[in-house]
């Protein structure tokens, strides 16, 4: 219904006048209409958008006013949304209009910038904020709005410059992790995403949850669950100094994490690999120190077949 429209798009506009005063109650209130319905994330996308080109836009001064009262002094119209946040069906009627036609004009402007196993990659965004990329990891952009990015795979710590008129998300599968202005460090294997915050909080929108981490919080999120634990914060992002923290995670993992990481291709006996291990391990890079300090860690043996190492609980023949 027409009503309804108008009524999406007053919110809308509301929401974008609100940005650079609301608390984090409101963020979540905002986050919850944003979610509640998928037309309500893009007639925001759209007052957001539009709002460069209402900057610009000229409106015809009050002639009704000036024709009653020439002495009244013209006062120019309020500028950008200010100025018609409220104006009812016209309004939502215009912008309706130059929704569609801006809408038709948009291009995909979005990029990938992608790491090869071992390799190490920072991206430095127009913003000034930077995201440092681990081995392994894909990571989507958008050279038209960089206050959004999309993890599908790896690992990636994030030092975002706050802006609360255009908080920075981070989409990772169905999981968003919106800055309140922080550090953090995000890693994606498969449908699990693990969130740690080393400063600053930032607020997760699973599929049927809101969370927010302060620092030294962190959460394994999985099919919409939430798993909350504390770390310390000077350790997230531990990937960059090569010193790795495991808390009862099964050595499958830990190998594929380290071979992500360091590009070393390790395989491991049955007997080892839903194995749990705790511990910190602190990496080289070098396979030749690392797989073997692994190992006697561990309490496993190990031999090298070429490229490949082998991890094995029982004696396998002589290295």
């Amino acid at each position: 219904m027409q009503i309804d429209r108008e009524t999406m798009i007053d919110t809308a506009i509301h929401w974008h006048l609100r940005q650079a005063e609301m608390t984090d109650a409101e963020w979540e209130e905002f986050t919850l209409w944003l979610e509640a319905d998928a037309a309500h994330a893009e007639a925001f996308d759209q007052v957001a958008s539009l709002d460069a080109l209402i900057d610009v836009a000229r409106f015809p001064p009050p002639q009704d006013l000036r024709a009653a009262n020439d002495d009244m002094p013209i006062v120019a119209p309020r500028r950008r949304w200010g100025w018609i946040a409220g104006g009812g069906a016209a309004v939502a009627a215009t912008l309706a209009v130059l929704a569609t036609n801006f809408a038709g004009t948009t291009t995909d402007s979005s990029y990938v910038v992608a790491t090869k196993a071992g390799e190490r990659r920072t991206v430095a965004l127009a913003d000034g904020s930077r995201i440092e990329m681990s081995g392994g990891s894909r990571l989507r952009l958008d050279h038209g709005d960089t206050r959004m990015a999309s993890l599908e795979a790896g690992e990636v710590t994030l030092h975002v410059r706050h802006n609360a008129e255009a908080p920075f998300t981070l989409q990772a599968g169905d999981l968003a992790v919106r800055d309140l202005g922080t550090v953090f460090n995000v890693a994606r294997t498969g449908e699990r995403t693990d969130v740690a915050v080393a400063e600053g909080s930032v607020m997760l929108a699973p599929t049927d949850a809101r969370v927010v981490l302060a620092a030294g919080d962190a959460a394994s999120v999985a099919s919409g669950q939430i798993a909350r634990s504390k770390v310390s914060p000077a350790s997230v992002g531990d990937w960059r100094t090569g010193r790795l923290s495991f808390d009862a995670v099964p050595l499958r993992r830990v190998a594929e994490r380290l071979a992500r990481l360091y590009g070393f291709r390790l395989s491991l006996a049955a007997d080892l690999s839903e194995r749990p291990f705790t511990g910190m391990i602190a990496m080289t890079g070098i396979a030749d120190r690392d797989v073997p300090h692994l190992a006697d860690l561990i309490g496993a043996t190990w031999r090298r077949d070429g490229d490949t190492w082998i991890l094995a609980g029982e004696a396998v023949s002589a290295r």
